[in-house]
């Protein structure tokens, strides 16, 4: 007898709500992707060579292939210039070196703000000579391959401006002045630049 009475309340139960409507679910937000949004850019640097203890200067243009790759052309420069004491008019020696390499960078964004770059680069760097005595001068130039590794942090200051700031190791293979090999030639360089897309 109990478990009839347990029976017809179940499909009394079951009646009276035979007529509700349920509330329909609320659509489900799509996951949002990561952006990656595509872009020219242009940047200008300038770092400390800590060997050369001289500024070295770059500019950049390049394209940002979204989701943190982008590839950019990149040339720089910097001066060495020495006077050589001990000779009857002196000697002054000019060295000026451009790279001009293609480069990969990726970067990896800890917040919309701040991101930490990595990247790599190949090409080639004019080297220039002139030595000059008194009166009497004399130039050479060469070209010979480049590399370079760097890494650092980046600081978006607004949708289309961003600074960064980081270090650069540079290599140059063995260029040659006057007929004589100088040897291979490294570098690092401390400091940071401004990047505008566009």
């Amino acid at each position: 007898m109990k478990s009839n009475t347990t029976f017809t309340l179940l499909i009394l139960s079951a009646v009276a709500h035979a007529g509700e409507t349920m509330a329909p679910m609320p659509p489900q937000e799509p996951m949002s992707a990561p952006l990656c949004e595509s872009s020219w850019f242009a940047g200008l640097g300038a770092e400390y060579l800590l060997d050369a203890e001289e500024m070295y200067y770059t500019g950049q243009f390049g394209y940002d292939m979204g989701c943190g790759h982008s590839l950019f052309l990149e040339a720089g420069w910097v001066q060495e210039d020495d006077s050589l004491g001990g000779f009857p008019f002196g000697v002054n020696v000019e060295v000026d070196v451009i790279p001009v390499t293609l480069n990969y960078k990726y970067e990896y964004a800890f917040t919309r703000q701040l991101g930490f770059y990595i990247g790599l680069g190949a090409g080639a760097s004019y080297t220039d000579i002139e030595v000059s005595a008194g009166p009497v001068g004399a130039s050479d130039d060469s070209w010979s391959f480049t590399a370079q590794a760097f890494a650092g942090l980046t600081y978006n200051v607004s949708e289309n401006f961003s600074i960064y700031g980081g270090a650069r190791y540079l290599w140059l293979d063995d260029p040659s002045v006057f007929g004589v090999s100088v040897g291979n030639l490294d570098d690092v360089g401390l400091g940071g630049g401004v990047r505008f897309k566009f």
